[in-house]
């Protein structure tokens, strides 16, 4: 497994918003030629938020995943992040244990969201 390098090998997936803004914070898994897993994180200078992280089902229970956390969680450390937050869906209990065998705890908190016009 590799990670993406060149932000041009990542030009043709459709993130164009994030290749503008944190672009070493979306981290990519290549394995013979083919994208096997995908993380997404940020940084607001004060907390990390780790938004999206996805396997193929092929390639799921090889440590892909936990490796793409691992980077991300290394990247954020590096931006001086100390904490790293994260959403999931309250009913999908297979990433709750993915992401509890990660170090992470549950926060009991309101999540809340707007979705703005487009401009």
């Amino acid at each position: 497994m590799v990670w993406a390098r060149d932000v041009a090998q990542l030009r043709s997936l459709p993130l164009r918003g994030k290749l503008r803004h944190q672009p070493n914070l979306l981290l990519v898994a290549i394995e013979a030629d083919q994208v096997v897993g995908s993380i997404m994180a940020g940084y607001d200078g004060r907390r990390g938020w780790i938004s999206r992280i996805a396997t193929l089902q092929s390639h799921r229970q090889k440590g892909i995943g936990e490796a793409l956390i691992h980077e991300a969680e290394r990247r954020l450390a590096g931006l001086g992040c100390i904490k790293i937050n994260l959403q999931i869906v309250a009913s999908n209990s297979t990433v709750l244990g993915f992401y509890r065998k990660c170090g992470y705890e549950v926060e009991e908190r309101i999540s809340m969201s707007k979705l703005l016009p487009k401009v």
